[in-house]
């Protein structure tokens, strides 16, 4: 994904070009639907400034948060070789350090900021940054203002720093020794603009006041910010940027508004006198609010203001009041479209002809500083075409459980109670203190009720049917034996899966992925949604005579023994194993076919006449499969290596210390019988500990060398043993014990092939690349979500904690964190969201992700997710898409799994999928799918629609508000930069399917190669269902097309004009 698709290119080309003007305003816009990889974007365009790497570049990369930023700044300069790419990025994460560090040798530097620490604006809280800064200011102005510097109180700029600050101070020197020339003159030329004229007197005035005129002294803290800040802006004008990326700037838009009133922002975003501009990168999906409703409206949220404002900031007051005039023109020209009754009427023709002039005029207008590149631009099939039906049908306690409600509510808050009881299940049980009408409510005891007790969670007494119409519905998507499997099944399995994952993948056109993100209004539905499913799963498979509920966890079933045993052997990532066999040489074979070649490898790999079946006793001996493997492993010379693997990771168990000892001390094999041989080929198929490793070399080959190994065994131990150490899961999977149970599942549900699917995935976003596997995925598999708590009812006020695993609450929902402890749960610390998702992007647990507005943006669900749950629609179509957006990303699930439909039997064919990932070959073979856009085919894929799920009550209004939202899908985005947004919906609505037809080539486009003209005017390149430019495909447009077409897009500019452009500066 990193090296630039076509889309991407032309945006690239496009900021080239507004960047190359050097007079000009050099701002370029890339907003990009979610998922479409602006980043991508911006490390190109450094690229091609740098000239890979060649000329001198200085970035400031600021996003919203130091994770962020760091993550993604050697993303930005990803094209640079390791040695300066360490370089690049070995820089200050705040404006004020980069004049106190020394600058790196190479000759591109990225800086990392984000604008809490480095431009905080005017009116923010200053505080005393780190004692590197204060030291360097203590320097600073014992050069600039000696006298000042004498008289100054030394606690002032030591603050709290006491042992290390004389360190601090020398270490100072030596950096302001070797500093730039001329930076004590910029510094007291920022001290001048932070504190006024004369700088000595203002300085005294600001730290000691003056009584006469009642000018209080400032406070330590805030005297050493005001230098702090004079000391970054010395910085920004005497090393100043030449290419500012600001990323997601919609969460820090404000800085656009104060540039004016903050001398800092201003001499970044506009320096002054001879100083050239920078050329500033803004990156966003959502730069400007595309939608906002009259409540919003009458708050003071217009959208068409915050619009017309960005394009002030990036192309100057001419371009904007263009641009508001073609928007009022545009806004009246569909406005008469749409009032048409009849949409075959000549005139009307003149009316169409006139709003295409106008949206090719604002093409022209915008496409020069911004591209925006949408999925629809390209899709040739209806977005909503994979929508399901949910029948939720009310039963009579439904009802009672609302008269309950409303009965405890106070009576001038009564009609609260409908919209709680038609979203949060349990609701008198669920909502809690945060809400106003429960917490003045009395909730009355109600012992006929189906509801959540003490004596139904420890008895595992889940109900057939809680009192909830879509809660129901939802069981009937995601029903406990389908969310209970312990991973999803694989896109492209080697061989034909059994068991539930048979089941899952004959109904995945219907829907069996266990993998849900739901999204509701209020905020106490998505815990009692994920604690009401998990205990439904619990209930079916734990059993119900063995302690129940609270002892469910106590006993672990795979503890190592004394010895080496079956348990040890299972979770062995045998490097003689994993060398030696690969399942994949007969991939699409039948398993016997399978068996039959690992059975082929393996003793191919062992000394020739080992196998004993001169007598009846030398073929029935069968000695423990850990002994055999560990006396292979003595023989082959990976004993040790595997013992001092297994060493660091069983940490002071001393059994398992034990069986590490007796592994090291087996003696080689010299036999073997042909018992023994059929469990080797049993584990090299089916034990975890060597799928797994099997599956990581592919992509990570020094993952079996010495000083790596313990990291394998300590992720097959530490990590997937005690995942799959947990009684849900292992009382769902049949089999004699939990060894038999779990290689059971490995074989039957494609183990080995759902591992090189998310390695694969995942190899192309981690910032380690392939060498990051192991520990991200350890780190994914050990997950503790929490419980959320019921209130009782009756008696005294109580809670009645319930385990939140297969189905989990995300973001600002009233979840509890819990840990597992022995006998139930107790209080821990809370896993942080992004250990949630980091979690649900694999294929295991949590296979339900509930979530309200929070989830809707700036999050990907993608990589195991295909499917969307409303449980509350959305009340606009904006908010549908970015619900959405969450799992229509690159090389979703969705997509995946038609591509490995596609192309199943050729990537199985093809001879290079023994060396390498299938996965890798499906990328191959992929590429007769791709279009001239590049979206095609891991963005974009007919056929590859991902399912969303919409309730259907008799007594709701969902499934009209469906109706309406899919109508007003694509008009949504013709209300771009018109007033009253939801008023000019409605009246284009009004239309009928004819006038919609009519406005669908309207839709403003300002993607940087116009793909939705070419689409429009060149329907045949669809023509084979997947959208693909076969070799003699050529666009067919007539003239009026032609010369729309033309008119439309911006002259083209090589990168040899630009960067002579460039160079000239």
């Amino acid at each position: 994904m990193s090296a630039p698709k076509p889309f991407q290119k032309a945006a690239v080309d496009a900021a080239f070009a507004a960047f190359a003007d050097l007079d000009g305003r050099r701002r370029f816009l890339v907003a990009d639907e979610v998922g479409l990889g602006k980043t991508v974007v911006a490390k190109e365009l450094a690229c091609r400034m740098a000239d890979g790497g060649r000329r001198p570049l200085t970035i400031y990369y600021i996003a919203n948060g130091h994770a962020v930023s760091f993550q993604n700044k050697s993303r930005v300069v990803g094209f640079l070789s390791d040695l300066q790419l360490r370089d690049a990025i070995k820089t200050p994460d705040r404006l004020s350090l980069i004049a106190v560090e020394k600058r790196p040798a190479s000759p591109v530097l990225i800086y990392a900021l984000t604008p809490a620490t480095s431009f905080p604006g005017a009116k923010a809280r200053l505080t005393g940054g780190r004692k590197e800064e204060r030291a360097f200011l203590k320097v600073l102005l014992e050069q600039s203002y000696p006298a000042f510097a004498r008289d100054l109180d030394p606690d002032l700029l030591r603050l709290s720093a006491r042992g290390s600050w004389d360190w601090a101070v020398t270490e100072a020197e030596k950096k302001f020794a070797a500093s730039p020339p001329g930076l004590r003159q910029r510094f007291r030329e920022a001290l001048e603009v932070e504190f006024g004229e004369p700088v000595r007197a203002m300085l005294d005035l600001a730290l000691h006041g003056d009584t006469e005129r009642r000018i209080k002294p400032l406070r330590p803290t805030t005297f050493v910010g005001r230098l702090r800040r004079a000391l970054a802006l010395a910085t920004l004008r005497h090393q100043p940027p030449d290419l500012v990326i600001l990323d997601e700037f919609q969460r820090y838009r404000q800085l656009l508004d104060e540039k004016d009133a903050d001398p800092l922002l201003k001499a970044l975003l506009e320096p002054e006198g001879s100083a050239r501009r920078p050329a500033i990168l803004l990156l966003s999906a959502t730069p400007y609010p595309y939608l906002t409703t009259r409540w919003e409206e009458a708050r003071g949220a217009l959208a068409h203001a915050e619009l017309l404002k960005l394009i002030e900031f990036l192309a100057g007051p001419d371009a904007r009041d263009r641009a508001k005039n073609l928007f009022a023109d545009f806004g009246d020209k569909l406005r008469a479209i749409s009032a048409h009754s009849d949409a075959s009427r000549p005139e009307l023709m003149e009316e169409v002809a006139e709003a295409r002039r106008l949206r090719d005029e604002l093409r022209r207008l915008m496409t020069p500083v911004m591209s925006r590149t949408e999925r629809d631009s390209v899709a040739s099939s209806d977005p909503l075409a994979g929508t399901k039906f949910l029948h939720a049908d009310p039963l009579p306690e439904d009802f009672q459980v609302y008269r309950h409600l409303a009965e405890s509510f106070a009576e001038q808050v009564r009609y609260e109670a409908l919209p709680y009881w038609s979203s949060v299940p349990l609701p008198a049980q669920s909502l809690g203190p945060r809400y106003a009408a429960w917490k003045k409510a009395r909730i009355k005891a109600a012992p006929k009720l189906t509801r959540m007790t003490r004596e139904r969670r420890n008895k595992l007494n889940a109900p057939a049917d809680w009192p909830d119409a879509k809660l129901r519905a939802l069981n009937g998507v995601a029903p406990p034996a389908l969310l209970s499997l312990p991973w999803v099944a694989p896109s492209l399995a080697w061989w034909p899966l059994r068991g539930g994952w048979a089941a899952a993948t004959a109904d995945q056109k219907g829907g069996a992925d266990p993998k849900l993100l739901m999204f509701s209004r209020f905020r106490a539905t998505p815990p009692s949604v994920a604690a009401l499913l998990s205990f439904g799963v619990e209930a079916r498979c734990l059993p119900k005579k063995q302690g129940g509920y609270e002892k469910a966890y106590r006993r672990r079933r795979f503890k190592l023994a004394a010895v080496p045993g079956p348990v040890m052997a299972a979770f062995h990532p045998s490097p003689w194993l994993i060398r030696n066999t690969d399942p994949l040489a007969k991939a699409g074979a039948p398993l016997g076919a399978v068996r039959k070649e690992v059975r082929r490898q393996i003793l191919a790999a062992l000394p020739r006449g080992i196998i004993e079946r001169d007598t009846v006793r030398a073929r029935r001996r069968h000695r423990s499969i850990a002994r055999v493997l560990a006396s292979i492993e003595r023989m082959a010379g990976f004993a040790e290596q595997s013992a001092t693997g297994w060493s660091s990771a069983i940490g002071d168990d001393r059994a398992a210390q034990s069986a590490v000892r007796k592994w090291r001390q087996t003696l080689p094999i010299d036999r073997l019988s042909p018992a023994e041989l059929s469990d080797l080929v049993d584990y090299a198929i089916g034990a975890p500990g060597v799928v797994l490793g099997r599956a990581l070399r592919r992509y990570d080959p020094t993952i079996l060398d010495g000083p790596r190994y313990p990291e394998l065994v300590q992720l097959s131990w530490q990590g997937l043993r005690a995942y799959l150490d947990n009684p849900v899961i292992l009382s769902s999977l049949p089999g004699r014990n939990a060894v038999e149970q779990v290689m059971g599942a490995v074989v039957d549900g494609g183990f080995e092939s759902v591992l090189d699917e998310h390695f694969w995935l995942r190899a192309q976003n981690l910032h380690e690349g392939a060498a990051g596997l192991a520990r991200d995925l350890k780190a994914s598999l050990g997950l503790r979500a929490g419980s959320f708590s019921f209130h009782g009812i009756g008696g005294q006020p109580h809670k009645i904690p319930v385990r939140c695993h297969v189905a989990v609450p995300f973001g600002d929902a009233e979840a509890e964190p819990v840990a597992k402890v022995e006998g139930g749960v107790a209080q821990a610390i809370p896993a942080r969201p992004d250990e949630v998702r980091r979690s649900f992007n694999t294929p295991f647990w949590p296979h339900v992700l509930a979530t309200t507005s929070v989830g809707q943006e700036g999050l990907d669900f993608h990589p195991w997710c295909s499917h969307v749950v409303h449980w509350d629609l959305s009340s606009n179509p904006l908010d549908l898409e970015q619900r959405e957006g969450r799992i229509q990303r690159y090389a979703g699930l969705s997509v995946r799994r038609k591509l490995a439909e596609e192309l199943r039997d050729e990537v199985l064919r093809d001879p290079a999928v023994a060396q390498r990932s299938p996965w890798q070959c499906v990328e191959r073979h992929a590429q007769r799918f791709v279009d001239k856009s590049g979206l095609r085919p891991w963005w974009v894929l007919d056929g590859a629609e991902i399912r969303r799920h919409v309730f259907e009550r008799p007594f709701g209004r969902d499934m009209l508000r469906f109706a309406q939202l899919r109508e007003q899908r694509m008009i949504y985005r013709l209300a771009l930069g018109q007033p009253n947004q939801e008023d000019f919906i409605d009246v284009l609505s009004r239309g009928g399917e004819a006038t919609r037809a009519l406005l669908q080539p309207l839709v403003l486009d300002f993607s940087a190669m116009g793909l939705r003209q070419q689409h429009m005017t060149a329907p045949d390149t669809l023509a084979n269902g997947h959208g693909q430019m076969t070799a003699t495909d050529v666009p067919v447009l007539n003239h009026g097309d032609i010369m729309a077409a033309a008119s439309a897009t911006n002259p083209p500019i090589t990168d040899i004009d630009a960067q002579q452009r460039l160079m000239r500066g």
